[in-house]
């Protein structure tokens, strides 16, 4: 079914939350106060199905105390519905719900002049074409027009007709979950339900989804579109969720349901924002940023200014959860002061003419040289996992497009980018660790784990570098300088590892930090002891702690004697005696427990009388 959300937009008074009852008996009016005094308030959700077609309708408050709820609303309009009163004309809140919905992006209006009936037809012909003028002057376009009366029924049925017959424009899909919360409320039966657009990609019952403002996921028990229970929601539909593991309470307007590992918020973004007409953008301005249905509190840091509109840092008290080229609008206490797109929505750290020539490149959708860019300022890896966030773009898309950049190495796998002088500086960092001990043996996963921003491929890849150079050999799944003498890698693991023990005596280095003092790779250390302990030549006595057989025999007999002096042996007289923490006496008392002679009492140690 193809789905468009149709925002209304209009003067107090003009009738757009009566249009919505004439066209499908719903009234938005339905908290008690907005009955009370016959304002719409706030947001209200309906629909209309015909065929293969939905069309959601918001209706929005036309007071202009209540701009602040048309704004949570606009961003996800597919088409704005104008609704001007034949016998008023445009009014000033109907000019700056234009001015806002053209802001938020929204191109296409829908022009409904009502109460026709009040008026002689060429008065509302003359009504209309001023309006369509003023659209011009805005920046939209109409797709048509229609004009209604109260005591026309069969206008309104038109209307429906030409709404459901035109071909009505959607924004673009986006391929990962996203959905900006518009209401959230506890419903007895249900606990908590949130409303809002799905902006990108499906979902489905059951479903996890990520809260990134609170760290946390949340199981999708229902779904429902319009007064329907679904099974599935895709991208452009208004829907509700009922939420389980969140609490209502923990959740408000502007937070975002998303895909896992997808968004990162930031105190800092990157913008480029244009100002309206006669309004003057000032440095350290504060202001309030509106995006999606959030609003956050924020300073306008400008970058530099350019015809027509500026390149600017907003800084945030809140973390704002942003897209690449997402709108936003920007107001402060004496209204609009103009809009824009997010150009950077992760913060990076550069200095300020490099920022300044980054963001141009993004404004310009010059995003090969973006890359570049990134890739030299973040020398120790430019991940692409965050792509679609930062640029726009899937994964795919993001890999095609560095893997032509120049003087780079890319890790498919990984995605992550890196320049050719990180190649430079890894394959030093190992010549270093061959210089220092040639008998280092090294492997594409003992970089790794000492270089952790290195992934495993690029390891590998230098290894295989430094090999075609004749600096190392690889032998028996080990890489080792040509300068090594070693010449049965096997038998001089387990020499070296036996000898470390022995120095070492009853108070071993955990296997790792032994590994790394030898400069050995892991699972070849992992292996040496493991044959070591198979010879019975080393013990294992827990997890990370291995001792040599005459060293725990002389541990024990020690133990012994601590026993024959005092009748008995704990953790607290043996620290006192050897002076071993916690960590191997509880492994050697344990071992005594082995000993048929040897009572064990709580955490205390004796001998069994005969």
């Amino acid at each position: 079914m193809k789905t468009t959300i149709v925002g209304l937009a209009g003067h107090v008074d003009h009738g757009k939350t009566s249009l919505i009852r004439a066209l499908n008996g719903f009234d938005g009016d339905q908290t008690r106060e907005e009955k009370r005094r016959g304002l719409t308030m706030d947001l209200s959700f309906t629909l209309m199905d015909h065929e293969e077609k939905r069309i959601f309708l918001v209706d929005v408050p036309g007071h202009e105390k209540f701009v602040k709820h048309y704004l949570a609303g606009v961003f996800g309009f597919d088409v704005l519905l104008l609704i001007v009163a034949a016998n008023e004309g445009i009014c000033k809140q109907s000019i700056e719900h234009l001015e806002l919905a053209h802001l938020a992006g929204v191109k296409n209006v829908i022009l409904v002049l009502t109460k026709c009936d009040l008026v002689e037809p060429h008065e509302a012909s003359v009504v209309e074409k001023d309006i369509i003028g003023l659209l011009e002057r805005i920046g939209l376009e109409s797709l048509f027009s229609a004009h209604v009366g109260r005591h026309d029924p069969s206008s309104y049925e038109r209307l429906k007709h030409k709404l459901f017959s035109s071909d009505l424009p959607q924004r673009p899909e986006e391929p990962y979950f996203r959905y900006y919360i518009d209401r959230s409320f506890s419903k007895d039966g249900y606990g908590t339900v949130v409303t809002g657009t799905v902006l990108g990609g499906s979902l489905k019952t059951k479903d996890k989804i990520y809260i990134p403002q609170l760290k946390t996921s949340a199981a999708i028990r229902t779904i429902h579109s319009g007064l329907q229970q679904v099974s599935t929601a895709q991208s452009n539909e208004r829907i509700a969720l009922n939420l389980s593991g969140v609490k209502a309470h923990d959740l408000k307007r502007g937070d975002i349901l998303c895909s896992p590992n997808f968004l990162r918020g930031f105190l800092h973004v990157d913008v480029m924002i244009t100002p309206l007409k006669g309004v003057i953008l000032k440095h350290q301005t504060e202001a309030t940023l509106y995006i999606g249905s959030a609003r956050h509190n924020v300073v306008l840091k400008i970058v530099s200014e350019h015809e027509g509109y500026a390149i600017a840092i907003f800084e945030s008290t809140t973390a704002i959860y942003a897209m690449y080229r997402e709108k936003f609008i920007l107001r402060d206490a004496q209204g609009t002061i103009g809009g824009g797109e997010i150009l950077n929505p992760i913060a990076d750290p550069m200095k300020r003419k490099q920022k300044n020539d980054f963001l141009l490149l993004l404004q310009q959708k010059q995003l090969s040289e973006a890359f570049t860019m990134l890739m030299n300022i973040h020398k120790k890896g430019f991940g692409l996992i965050g792509a679609y966030q930062r640029f726009g773009m899937d994964h795919s898309a993001a890999l095609e497009l560095a893997s032509v950049i120049p003087d780079s190495y890319l890790d498919h796998d990984e995605k992550v980018l890196y320049p050719s002088s990180t190649l430079e500086m890894l394959k030093e960092y190992i010549r270093a660790i061959y210089k220092k001990n040639r008998r280092a043996l090294l492997s594409k996963n003992s970089l790794h784990l000492r270089f952790t921003w290195a992934s495993i491929n690029l390891c590998q890849e230098i290894l295989i570098q430094l090999e075609f150079k004749n600096e190392v050999v690889f032998t028996d799944g080990l890489y080792r300088s040509i300068d090594c003498d070693i010449e049965d890698i096997q038998q001089y693991v387990e020499d070296s590892l036996y000898a470390i023990l022995e120095i070492q005596g009853w108070e071993p280095q955990a296997p790792y930090v032994i590994y790394e003092s030898l400069d050995l790779d892991r699972i070849h250390g992992d292996n040496s002891m493991k044959r070591l302990c198979s010879a019975g030549k080393v013990i294992r006595l827990a997890h990370n702690l291995f001792i040599s057989a005459p060293h725990l025999s002389l541990t024990i007999l020690y133990l012994r004697g601590i026993i024959a002096k005092y009748g008995f042996v704990d953790i607290e007289l043996a620290k006192v005696q050897t002076g071993l923490s916690r960590k191997y006496l509880i492994a050697y008392l344990e071992h005594l427990d082995r000993f048929e002679d040897i009572r064990s009492e709580g955490t205390r140690r004796s001998l069994k009388t005969v």
